[in-house]
């Protein structure tokens, strides 16, 4: 497993510029608008697509097929994907987390906006991967951006009627977000691996 995605953060690593040039030019917008929020929202989404990338290198160079004549389970290689985003979402979150405060942001605030920013992109990757797992990556880029256009229009909808939340759910928000991500990563995981398992490669 830690070799798999030992893998991943070494073939990332070719796009080391590219993400550099795009960090800090959204960092400069971030700081010119004063808007410490949009570089942490930018960031994430740059993390979810390093995820994604990092399926697309392994279909292009037929990965999946050498990787399992070695003691590597399809299941593994599954697994150090959603580790893989993980990983990426959390160096996003610590950026975040340093950018804020370094702009002034207090503590309670930025804790939240992070975290906030943090299970978004997980969600964002829980919701991905399987898609990803089964159609690919090109085909399934068009379903996943179809889905997330539906969402925010769904959302937007929503605000049109003047819908509000009460105190009470709002209070309730951060365990009841904890809740959907834990049970939309186990739904994830297990419709990726019964995804994978019966893939032909």
């Amino acid at each position: 497993m830690k070799g798999l995605i030992l893998k991943d953060l070494y073939n990332l690593k070719k796009q080391n510029k590219i993400i550099l040039i795009l960090v800090i030019f959204y960092l400069i917008i971030s700081l010119t608008s004063n808007d410490p929020s949009f570089f942490g929202g930018i960031l994430t989404f740059l993390m979810v697509m390093l995820v994604i990338n990092s399926i697309a290198y392994d279909e292009k160079s037929k990965w999946e097929s050498y990787a399992l004549t070695m003691p590597v389970s399809r299941s593994d290689l599954v697994l150090s994907k959603y580790i893989l985003g993980v990983l990426l979402l959390l160096v996003a979150f610590a950026a975040n987390f340093v950018f804020r405060l370094a702009t002034g942001a207090n503590l309670a605030e930025t804790l939240a906006v992070c975290v906030v920013t943090l299970l978004t992109g997980l969600f964002a990757v829980l919701l991905i991967l399987p898609f990803l797992f089964k159609f690919g990556v090109e085909k399934g880029r068009y379903i996943i951006i179809l889905i997330f256009f539906i969402l925010t229009m769904l959302v937007t909808a929503l605000g049109k009627t003047g819908f509000k939340l009460s105190d009470e759910f709002l209070s309730l928000l951060p365990v009841l977000s904890i809740l959907v991500i834990i049970l939309a990563g186990v739904i994830s995981v297990a419709a990726s691996l019964a995804i994978y398992k019966n893939k032909e490669m």
